[in-house]
C-alpha cells in the first residue's frame, strides 16, 4: 500500500467450528498505528477473524485454526507460544461493555497486578491515572475511583474497558463492535478516542456502521461468507471499490 510497517499479517488463515468452515484463506496485512475497519454482513467471519489475532478462539473446544498469523514477523500459532504473552500485547474490547464487578480503580489495576507491571502502589496509581486519561475518562471519574465500574453509564463503561485494555500497555487493540450498544453521543466520544489512540496503538475495529468505518479507519476490509472480498485504503473502498459486492454492501443493496 505504501511504506507503512506491517504489524500483523495473516496468510492462508482458515478457521473451522467442528465441520463448518468459518474463514477461508484470509490473507491480510494490518498496518502499525493505523485503524483497520472490518465490515460485512453479520455472521461473515469478522469477529472470528479478530479472535484469531489474540488466540481467543483457543477457548472454544471445537474451533480449529490453521494458516499463519505473524505479529512483528513472529508466528503466534506455534504450540510453544505463550498465549498470555500474546494477550498482553494484543488487547480486546468487546461489543457490550463488560467491566469487572470491582471498583473503577480495580478494573484498571487488575491487569497490571496480575502481569506484575507495578512494583509499588505509586506506580499502580500512575498506571490507573494514565490509562483513564488515555481513554478520556479521568476527568469524569477521578473523584470516585472506589465506586463500582458498573455504576458508570454505558459509554463510560466502554471507555473503562478501553482503559483496562491499555493498562497493560499492549501494542494492538482489537475492538469488536465497541459502539453497537451505545447512543450517538457516547459513540462519538469513542470515535474521538480511537483517533487519539492510533498514535500509540495499532487498532482493528469490527463495525456494522459504514459511516463509522469511513470516519475512523485508514484501511478497510470487506468480509462476506467467511472470505475477505476486498481490502484497501478506506477512501478507495468507499469511493471506488474494485468488487461489485463491496459496492452493493456499502450502498445498502444487501446485508
Amino acid at each position: 500500500m505504501n511504506n507503512d510497517k506491517i504489524k500483523i499479517s495473516t496468510r492462508n488463515l482458515n478457521v473451522y467450528y467442528g465441520a463448518k468452515q468459518a474463514l477461508f484463506n484470509i490473507n491480510l496485512d494490518l498496518m502499525e498505528k493505523k485503524v483497520t475497519a472490518l465490515i460485512g454482513p453479520s455472521g461473515c467471519g469478522k469477529s472470528t477473524f479478530i479472535r484469531c489475532l489474540n488466540r481467543m478462539n483457543d477457548v472454544i473446544d471445537i474451533c480449529k485454526v490453521d494458516g499463519s498469523i505473524k505479529v512483528d514477523g513472529s508466528e503466534i500459532n506455534e504450540k510453544n507460544v505463550d498465549v498470555n504473552k500474546i494477550r498482553e500485547r494484543i488487547g480486546m474490547v468487546f461489543q457490550k461493555p463488560n467491566p469487572f464487578p470491582k471498583s473503577i480503580y480495580d478494573n484498571i489495576a487488575y491487569g497490571p497486578r496480575i502481569h506484575g507491571l507495578a512494583e509499588s502502589q505509586n506506580v499502580l496509581d500512575e498506571i490507573v491515572e494514565n490509562s483513564l486519561k488515555k481513554s478520556a475518562l479521568w476527568e469524569e471519574v477521578k473523584d470516585r475511583l472506589n465506586q463500582p465500574g458498573t455504576s458508570l453509564s454505558g459509554g463510560q463503561q466502554q471507555r473503562l474497558c478501553i482503559a483496562r485494555a491499555i493498562s497493560i500497555n499492549p501494542e494492538v487493540i482489537l475492538m469488536d463492535e465497541p459502539c453497537s450498544a451505545l447512543d450517538p453521543i457516547a459513540t462519538a466520544k469513542i470515535e474521538e478516542l480511537i483517533d487519539e489512540l492510533k498514535k500509540s496503538y495499532t487498532i482493528v475495529i469490527v463495525t456494522h456502521s459504514m459511516s463509522q468505518a469511513a470516519r475512523v479507519s485508514q484501511n478497510t476490509g470487506f468480509f462476506h461468507l467467511g472470505k475477505l472480498m476486498e481490502f484497501n485504503l478506506t477512501e478507495k473502498i468507499f469511493k471506488n471499490p474494485d468488487n461489485k459486492m463491496t459496492q452493493d454492501y456499502i450502498t445498502g443493496r444487501f446485508g
